[in-house]
């Protein structure tokens, strides 16, 4: 920070699984191309949440397909994270040439406001051309009219955080056997087939193992490692039935009228991508032995009013 002296400079705690975290990253690559060269210094701290996320390689393939031009420091051992007594995921200061913190947001949102603060940074440090308009949305849900619905909160799947309904219950770092459950409520899942259970994630020891999952949400994620080869791939079914066309992540593919979602490396799983926000009922079915499963998340703002 002290080499920044003159400089402002926007600091961005990230996670590479947190859905809210990625889908900052749009206005974060314009921000950089549009205010790079008039004095905008962007820094990734990238704070594992998971002991996953603590793998550089996994971490510079994130920056890589994301496209992240900005400096990325990794921040295993979470000292930065501690520095600034930050308790979110995705969280941005904003710091001016004199090196005051004066900006901060935490989550997704606030994209206008956050440039409008750049720009009153830059300003303040002697950039006296004219500004650009303020970035349009990207997105349908981030313009003016989107309604936020209560979603289904983040759901663990390890037996540290995890909400798992099961008349097996856990067993910490023990195989066991499960038989479903019966439509376990919003914020809990079933599993059936066979898992081993540890702090962060449960891994499937036989193919076909599967988690039943019933959310209030417009897109569903799935946080996915491996004990092994690191690509894989599970069947999805909503409700049911295959995956919509217009409801599936891109993630899934379709093959022979069923739908799978298929993966290359440990990353974050987009599965639901919907514009509308409902119940929908999940069942994965795990295709490759040894996939670990960490974590479901939600995504809940959709552009106008809908039904709940």
């Amino acid at each position: 920070m002290a080499s920044a002296r003159g400089s402002v400079v926007l600091v961005d705690f990230w996670d590479s699984t947190c859905v809210n975290c990625l889908r900052t990253f749009p206005y974060l690559r314009a921000w950089h191309e549009r205010y790079a060269g008039r004095g905008l210094v962007i820094v990734g701290v990238h704070t594992p949440e998971f002991e996953l996320t603590a793998d550089p390689g996994l971490v510079a393939a994130a920056v890589r397909d994301e496209k992240i031009p900005y400096p990325v420091l990794l921040d295993d051992s979470r000292e930065t994270w501690q520095l600034y007594a930050n308790h979110f995921w995705p969280a941005k200061y904003l710091v001016d040439a004199r090196g005051y913190l004066r900006y901060e947001h935490f989550g997704e949102g606030a994209y206008g406001h956050t440039e409008e603060w750049i720009q009153r940074l830059l300003r303040e440090a002697g950039d006296e051309d004219s500004m650009p308009p303020i970035l349009a949305p990207v997105r349908e849900e981030d313009r003016a009219g989107a309604v936020c619905h209560p979603a289904t909160r983040e759901t663990y799947v390890g037996y540290l955080r995890g909400r798992l309904r099961a008349a097996e219950g856990y067993r910490p770092g023990e195989e066991v056997r499960h038989q479903g459950s019966a439509e376990p409520p919003p914020g809990m899942f079933g599993a059936y087939g066979l898992w081993r259970h540890e702090a962060e994630y449960l891994e499937a020891r036989e193919a076909g193992a599967g988690l039943e999952l019933i959310c209030d949400a417009a897109g569903v994620n799935l946080v996915v490692g491996a004990a092994g080869e690191p690509a894989g791939e599970m069947g999805i079914t909503v409700d049911g039935r295959p995956v919509p066309p217009e409801e599936r992540g891109k993630d899934v593919v379709e093959r022979g009228g069923r739908t799978f979602a298929v993966w290359e490396r440990p990353r974050m799983l987009w599965l639901i991508d919907s514009a509308e926000f409902r119940r929908r009922n999940l069942r994965l079915s795990f295709l490759v032995p040894g996939t670990r499963a960490y974590a479901f998340t939600f995504t809940t703002c959709v552009q106008g009013p809908q039904p709940n």
